[in-house]
Parts: structure tokens; sequence; C-alpha cells
């Protein structure tokens, strides 16, 4: 039997440990699951040394979303603790000035309208059309409530300002998986291919039936990908 390794998991802006519970389950067998929470600072090399902080000495790695940005500053600073890479719904280009203003836009309506106002309306365009009425979406509205007003305001200043990471996706030299839902609307395929092309042997995968929150809509998919990940040594993906 393997022997089950820390596999650390990162979860994005407004979400917490319940975005990942069925990989938890699922992988338990294999991996013995980190979920840490964000700490609401606003530079994400910082909050990347707080995780630093408490992580287990060596361990895989997987992000989701923002989760994936310190992934890469994680990596950055500790390659040598980091044994698998999984950078999920998550992109390796500094930010635009369109979605800059977006963002300014969503903290001017928390300010006028509401957290929890401003979480329900967003929290659907995360997901697939017809997941948009279920379970999911509530989960996600949970989760922003549990997260926060002011730590979502604050990491949002953390991510606004962050730097390409493309330069740091061509020094990755562990095994690597991208996972892209194929309806994501936010984080697209392209995005994900062009972070891919920097990564040496690395394996891109498109999640079906899924938008943004892969690891919840298609977790079934999203879990076979990540076994067959978790599974490989770095001279398979050498050769």
């Amino acid at each position: 039997m393997q022997e089950r390794q820390s596999l650390l998991l990162i979860p994005g802006l407004a979400a917490n440990r319940l975005m990942w519970e069925s990989q938890i389950a699922a992988l338990s067998d294999i991996a013995e699951c980190w979920v840490t929470p964000l700490p609401p600072r606003d530079d994400l090399g910082t909050i990347a040394d707080e995780i630093l902080e408490g992580a287990p000495d060596r361990f895989a790695l997987a992000g989701w979303s923002m989760g994936g940005y310190l992934c890469f500053e994680i990596y950055k600073r500790a390659p040598e603790r980091v044994t698998h890479l999984g950078l999920f719904s998550t992109m390796a280009g500094c930010e635009s000035k369109a979605m800059t203003a977006r963002r300014h836009a969503i903290v001017s309506n928390i300010r006028n309208q509401g957290y929890m106002h401003a979480m329900r309306r967003l929290a659907p365009i995360y997901v697939h059309p017809r997941n948009r009425r279920g379970q999911i979406v509530e989960s996600l509205v949970r989760q922003a409530y549990e997260v926060g007003k002011d730590p979502f305001c604050t990491l949002q200043t953390a991510i606004i300002n962050r730097p390409e990471y493309l330069s740091t996706a061509c020094q990755i030299r562990v095994p690597t998986l991208v996972l892209v839902g194929k309806h994501d609307t936010v984080t697209g395929l392209d995005v994900h291919l062009e972070m891919a092309e920097q990564i040496p042997n690395c394996d891109l995968v498109e999640i079906d039936d899924a938008a943004h929150m892969i690891t919840m809509e298609n977790s079934h998919a999203t879990n076979d990908a990540m076994r067959r990940w978790l599974t490989l040594q770095p001279m398979e993906l050498a050769a």
C-alpha cells in the first residue's frame, strides 16, 4: 500500500474547507489533507509566508482560483518542500485593468448594499447554469458568510496587486496538474493553456459538466484526476 502523503489544499477567495470536502474524503487512502484558511492580508507573499509557517515539512500542494496564485508564491519560496503542484481554475497572468475595475465595483457594492447581498449575486457566476439553484450555490454563500466581509475585501487587494507567474511556471520541476472546467467563464481554457504550456511535463485536464467551481460541480472527475496526479513520481514525468 502506498504511504499517505501530506496534501495542502488552498481555497479561493470567499471559500474555505467546504469546497474541498469531496477531495478530502475520496483521497483519504493516499493523502492526509491539510486545508489552510486564508490569512486576511493584502499581500500574497505575506499570506504564503504565513501558510508555510504552519505547513508540513514536505507536501503536495493544490490551490483553486486565488489559491492557485498562492501555490505559485509558495513554490517560489520553498520549491524543495513541494512534491506535487495542482493549479485549479486559476491563471498565471497578472491582473487586467478590466478585472481590477470589476473588483473595485464589487467592493463598492458591498459597502453600499451589504456583503451577503453581493455574495448571493456573485455565487451563481461560478457554476454551470444548471447548478445555479442547487446546493452548490448554497454552499458557496455559506462559505462566503464564514469567511466574512473584511477578509474578503482585504484579499481583493492582494489579488489586484499580484505579479505575473508565467516566469515561475517555467521553473516548476514537480508533477503538475492543471484543471479547468469546460464551462468556466471566469478563468477559461485559454489562460490554462497559456499556463500549462510554460510548465515542463504538465498535465492539463478539462473537467466536463463544470464551470469555475470544479471541486464541487464534478467532484468525481476532479478526484480521479487528482488521484492520478498524486501517484505520479517525478521520474515518470522526465521520460
